[in-house]
């Protein structure tokens, strides 16, 4: 049976390689082929470059993963986004039609509209994998005001998609308990998952010798690393981390930054500068490919991340599994999707209730005992990555999902 996956993601970034690929691969070959459309950016198609795409392409193909592409536009504001996604509803109409496509797995609410449009045109069944909820969390990270537009009508598509779908996803407890109390889906007895963001597990693990090599040539020997990877932007709270990290020297004089990101690393050098923190402190990689990650990921003695935690109980980082899965705990602030509470639980890290120098203190001492743990603190992050965050647990769901799919187009 073809599937249609479709995002508003590019695959030449990161998230769909860690998120959408390897379930895509674990589901091929038993009753399912996909074709998968991502809106790609002008700099990563420059990067990447057409000869590496070519080949992507075939090795996809290979995998019975058909991919295309089109070109995402940024500007101006609202106007691009209609420009888009009218553009990518020509194109799925034609692949629907064209490959005989039984069900569409739409990546969040701005993919969703192009099966808006389409629902009454076309006979498929839709899979909303609704992830977070995007509108409060532009809202939360001051891109959007609630009285916005931009707001209005993302939580109005939101509303439709919830409505016209078939199955949903979300990424959290939190999130499932919300859409099940919601009057208008009291009476829709449709499927609906929990599926986290989720980890490989046998490409994110622990080797104790394995980064030796690395460690050492990065300057990292003999240093406790506190790690940050990924993103810079307006969602995380670089001042808060940074600030925690002075605390952390105070503490463990041997203890390092290590900041791994694709993003311009200015704000980590001027606010490690402002804060006084010596430059030998401060180590920053940047423009690391996926495939590389797990090498960097084991080289933290532990992972922070403080993310703004406004409206985020739908969300679900990408790092706590893949910290986890390599055998290292994590440093957290609450209010964010299910991480606190499988921080607590599991005894995999420690949460970071205020930002202040006393919660600070207190969570560094919390983490040096946990680290006295040494081996059975490693094994702990890993089982609880495999029983909460697995790539291969996610897909079983995912299968689940489309069996009763399949079940219902057939009839």
């Amino acid at each position: 049976m073809k599937v249609l996956f479709l995002s508003y993601n590019g695959l030449l970034e990161p998230i769909l390689p860690s998120q959408a690929l390897p379930y895509l691969k674990g589901l091929t070959g038993s009753d399912y082929e996909f074709i998968l459309l991502t809106y790609e950016k002008k700099k990563d198609l420059d990067r990447v470059g057409a000869a590496a795409i070519k080949e992507l392409k075939e090795g996809l193909k290979q995998d019975g993963i058909e991919w295309y592409h089109l070109r995402y536009h940024k500007s101006p504001p609202v106007l691009s986004t209609i420009f888009d996604l009218i553009v990518g509803s020509l194109k799925t109409f034609f692949l629907i039609k064209s490959a005989h496509v039984k069900i569409v797995h739409v990546r969040g609410v701005t993919p969703g509209v192009i099966m808006i449009m389409l629902s009454k045109l076309l006979r498929v069944k839709i899979l909303f994998d609704m992830r977070g909820l995007l509108a409060e969390e532009y809202v939360g990270g001051g891109m959007w005001k609630t009285d916005s537009l931009q707001f209005r009508l993302v939580k109005r598509a939101e509303k439709k998609l919830l409505t016209i779908a078939d199955a949903v996803t979300v990424l959290t407890q939190k999130h499932f308990d919300l859409n099940r109390s919601l009057d208008y889906l009291e009476k829709r007895n449709i499927p609906m998952e929990v599926i986290p963001c989720c980890v490989d597990t046998t490409k994110f693990d622990y080797e104790e010798s394995s980064g030796i090599g690395l460690r050492d040539s990065i300057g990292l020997k003999n240093k406790f690393v506190l790690m940050y990877p990924g993103k810079l932007g307006s969602f995380y709270y670089i001042d808060e981390m940074i600030a925690f990290f002075g605390s952390m020297i105070k503490m463990i004089p041997e203890a390092v930054l290590f900041v791994v990101t694709n993003d311009d690393p200015k704000i980590v050098i001027d606010r490690t500068e402002a804060l006084n923190i010596p430059k030998d402190k401060v180590f920053i990689k940047t423009n690391v490919a996926f495939d590389k990650m797990p090498s960097y990921m084991r080289l933290a003695d532990t992972g922070i991340f403080f993310i703004n935690p406004y409206n985020k109980f739908g969300s679900s980082p990408i790092k706590m599994g893949e910290f986890l899965a390599s055998g290292v705990p994590v440093i957290i602030n609450p209010g964010v999707g299910d991480t606190e509470e499988l921080v607590r639980v599991n005894r995999v890290g420690v949460v970071v209730n205020k930002f202040d120098e006393k919660d600070f203190k207190l969570a560094v001492d919390e983490l040096l005992n946990l680290k006295k743990e040494g081996e059975n603190l490693r094994a702990r992050c890993r089982d609880t990555a495999k029983k909460h965050l697995s790539k291969d647990e996610a897909i079983i769901k995912y299968a689940e999902i489309y069996k009763v799919l399949s079940s219902a187009e057939s009839q």
